[in-house]
């Protein structure tokens, strides 16, 4: 097993146990809610249990339009003796209170209210508040939502995991290529001096590896790499050049390695020009490496731009910070 594998796996028992908790502790919060009359009745927990929590959503209506607001009530469990101690509730002392401030205060008020009397089994929610107002009782469902929230994250990270497992090939892949455009260019150009030096095409190809992999210290080069095993191959296995260079360009995938090894390889079956084609390759190979270059050159610019811009920022704090303290 992989190590995204082993990954997408503990990201989903994480998942799965954060939502079975999170539906454990929702149904031992929960309140029963009966509906009686009209009236929205809340059922106390038993004796010895823990206290029960209710979100619920107020909707009053009256002369002005309808008010929203979401209450959190706390229920506190059913006791058949009690010492009948009642809430004190704050007066309203004179303080002028606009119409959204006292209906804050009435359902603050009814919350508190719940508990005045825990020896009462079931406790009703009023249908119209003390101005007259009506108010409507509607149960607000919060646990289904933290439920959707982690498996929208679990499932989330795991296609993250998923289109990532093949980065490090993909990055891989993209620095051979990189490694046969920039080495290929200097590769023709040994090769096309030792042919017009009167050498034959498959001497001059192992005298361009040999000098080309000598000068190289880098043993990890993708291109040198391959060269180095196609020189190998001709000379302890008897390997055909022109085979052995096209089955590394067509592994490489890179558009102009395959096309120089189609000229050598008419050249070594039909006989064609190759000097003067070699030629004409390493001019169009110098002009694309010059292109990258230049592209290269405008992505890092790019790049830059950002920690510019913040360096310049801080730099404007700086300068402008101890004229606005004296302020």
């Amino acid at each position: 097993m992989d190590k995204t594998a082993k990954q997408m796996i503990i990201v989903l028992i994480i998942g799965i146990v954060l939502i079975a908790a999170d539906i454990i502790m929702s149904d031992g919060e929960g309140v029963e809610v009966e509906r009686s009359n009209g009236q929205l009745q809340l059922v106390r927990p038993e004796a010895g249990e823990d206290s029960g929590y209710l979100s619920l959503k107020a909707e009053v209506k009256g002369e002005d339009g309808i008010y929203e607001k979401t209450v959190n009530i706390r229920i506190e469990p059913y006791e058949r003796e009690t010492g009948n101690e009642t809430l004190k509730q704050n007066e309203d002392d004179g303080m002028l209170m606009s119409d959204e401030e006292r209906l804050d205060y009435d359902l603050r008020m009814i919350a508190d209210g719940v508990n005045k009397d825990v020896s009462k089994k079931k406790v009703s929610l009023p249908a119209k508040l003390d101005t007259g107002e009506s108010v409507t009782w509607m149960i607000e469902e919060t646990s289904q939502t933290n439920t959707l929230v982690i498996l929208l994250l679990m499932v989330s990270t795991i296609v993250l995991l998923y289109r990532e497992r093949n980065s490090a090939v993909r990055k891989k892949a993209a620095l051979d290529k990189e490694s046969v455009l920039a080495q290929l260019p200097g590769f023709i150009n040994r090769l096309v001096l030792l042919l017009n030096a009167g050498m034959v095409i498959n001497n001059a190809f192992k005298k361009a590896v040999e000098e080309s992999v000598a000068g190289y210290k880098d043993n990890t080069d993708y291109f040198y790499n391959n060269m180095n095993a196609i020189y190998i191959s001709m000379n302890k296995a008897n390997g055909v050049m022109g085979k052995e260079l096209k089955d590394f360009a067509r592994k490489s995938g890179v558009q102009e390695l395959m096309r120089i090894s189609n000229i050598i390889n008419d050249n070594l079956s039909k006989g064609t020009e190759l000097t003067h084609k070699l030629q004409s390759e390493s001019e169009l190979l110098w002009m694309g490496r010059k292109k990258r270059c230049e592209e290269l050159g405008k992505l890092a610019e790019t790049k830059l731009t950002l920690p510019l811009l913040l360096f310049l920022l801080v730099l404007i704090v700086i300068t402008i910070a101890p004229a606005l303290l004296e302020l």
